[in-house]
Parts: structure tokens; sequence; C-alpha cells
């Protein structure tokens, strides 16, 4: 396992497959911000459309993937909405088909295939996912593999085929790990976790934190494994990050342990080893101040649920 794979691993992401829209002529798509941890996606098969985040649009062609990393409100639309002043709204029909519901939207011009879902992250994200833009935008044009799972996607999406589901799981799985891999490569983002990542110093040191995150790290220890002085990279760290290199650590530890807590796995004594405190006191208070309430009422609070 790599850094991403640790990463993917701990924020445990889980995708569905939704809607199906085929729309033509003028519409609009107003989506609502989504709850924590819930990254709705978006992929266009065929057409093109507007993406329009904070006021700024985005051209949209086919093969373009969205994921929208903290469920951020956006507008998509046809590329001649709006034109007359008007704000054309769907039809919004919608039936069964397959896998999902099909939206329809009739009219003139160009249309529209595209298929919507969602992932939903379970894992550790405290102190993992942070720093990302509001919508990651990857075009497939030049990644055969990510367009294969696109076209499973689809296929599965349309016919109720026995074990489906378990595909869209997997295809989903697949193509959140190539998305997050296909930004890392590009080089595009350079801030929070995907940004150390990119850099080769800073993704051994997330290599080595999530392989073993209760280890007694130090600013020390954590410079060695990137290879360089403890100044270069404290100041290269929190460049990247944002936070300090050991507010990160104590970050990644308690989302390890609540995710833990959440899952029912162990017992808050046990949590807090695996955070690397040996303390359960002072690893009780840590937990508290992030997550408002102690250890063990925290894990029964989701036991219940």
């Amino acid at each position: 396992m790599d850094g991403l794979d640790r990463l993917v691993h701990a924020v445990a992401p889980t995708g569905s497959v939704e809607l199906q829209c085929h729309f033509a002529g003028d519409w609009t798509l107003d989506h609502p911000s989504t709850p924590p941890n819930h990254l709705p996606y978006h992929i266009i098969l065929a057409g093109h459309a507007e993406l329009e985040l904070d006021g700024k649009t985005s051209a949209l062609v086919p093969g373009d993937v969205l994921l929208f990393p903290y469920g951020d409100a956006h507008i998509l639309r046809s590329t001649t909405a709006g034109i007359d002043g008007q704000r054309p709204m769907l039809e919004n029909r919608r039936r069964p088909h397959g896998r999902v519901t099909l939206i329809e939207h009739g009219g003139d011009g160009p249309a529209l295939d595209m298929l919507c879902g969602a992932f939903q992250l379970s894992g550790a994200t405290d102190a993992l996912w942070t720093g990302l833009p509001k919508v990651l935008h990857v075009r497939t044009e030049h990644r055969d593999a990510l367009l294969g799972l696109i076209q499973v996607l689809r296929d599965e999406a349309a016919r109720p085929l026995p074990g489906g589901g378990t595909v869209v799981e997997s295809v989903t799985g697949a193509m959140f790990t190539l998305i997050l891999r296909s930004m890392t490569a590009s080089g595009q983002l350079q801030l929070g976790i995907l940004g150390m990542l990119a850099h080769p110093k800073m993704a051994l040191v997330v290599d080595a934190v999530l392989k073993d995150p209760a280890h007694a790290w130090t600013l020390q220890s954590m410079a060695e494994v990137a290879h360089t002085s403890r100044a270069s990279f404290a100041r290269h760290f929190s460049e990247i990050s944002g936070m300090t290199p050991m507010d990160w650590v104590n970050g990644v530890r308690l989302g390890v342990a609540a995710q833990s807590l959440r899952a029912g796995r162990l017992s808050a004594g046990r949590a807090a080893e695996l955070a690397g405190y040996a303390s359960e006191a002072a690893f009780a208070r840590a937990f508290k101040t992030r997550y408002g309430t102690p250890p063990a009422a925290y894990g029964r609070l989701h036991a219940a649920r």
C-alpha cells in the first residue's frame, strides 16, 4: 500500500449511482448542499452543460467527472439556459430505469446524458479530508481506466442484473480512487491532503503516519522520513496542509479512533492505544474537545444508530 491507498482506506468511501438524466432544450438543475461526508458526483456521458459554483461557470463536455468533496451547493444547466433572461426549470418527469431513476426533459437543441450519484465517507475524515477545492473536475479523454469504469457503471445502472449492487459498489470505489489519483498526478492540487500526496517527500510522511498512527511521532522523526531538515519540513508541511505536522498527526489519530468507536470494534481504552495516547484520560480530554462527547458515550451513540 502507498499513501493514496491508505488515504482511501482510511476515509472508507461507499459509492452509489442514483440518477440518470436525459435532458434536451433549455434546463436548469439546482443541487442543494449535502450533509458532511456525503459527496455528490456527476458524470457527463454525452452532450454539453455548464456548472455554476460560487458565481463561477465551467464548461462541461462528454467524459467529464465532477466530485464535490464537501457537498457544496451548485447549479447545472444547459449551455443555452438563461440567454433570453429566463430561468428554465426541469419538467421533472421521473421513472424507474434499471438501478436508477431516469429524469427526462424534452426540448429542442443538443441532448445531455448524465449519471449522478454520491459517495459516503464513513472512515477517519479528520485531518485527512481537508484542504481540497469545492469541486474536483476530471477530464477523462486520456484516462482509459476511468473511461472503462464509467462504461461499466453505465451498463450496470441501466440493467438490474444479478450481483449488480456489488458491481456498482466496487466500480464506484475504484472510480473514487482514480479521481484522486488523476488530481495528484496532474499537479492541479498543491494544497491539502492531495497536495501532500503530490509532493514526493510529504507523500512519504503521509504514508508512514497512516501506516502506524500510534507511533510516537515527533517533528524530528517525520522530517527524517521526508529526508529533510526539521525546520524545512515543518515549513513546507504547514504551507501545503494548512496545519502543523503534530496537529495533523493528532487529528489523524483521533479520526482513526473515532472510526473504530463508530464501528463498535474497540473499547475506549483500546481506542486510546490505537490513537497513540499513553493515558486514557488524556485521550478522553482530546477526544471530547474535538467531538464534543467522551469516547465511550460517542461509541454508544453511534452503536445505537
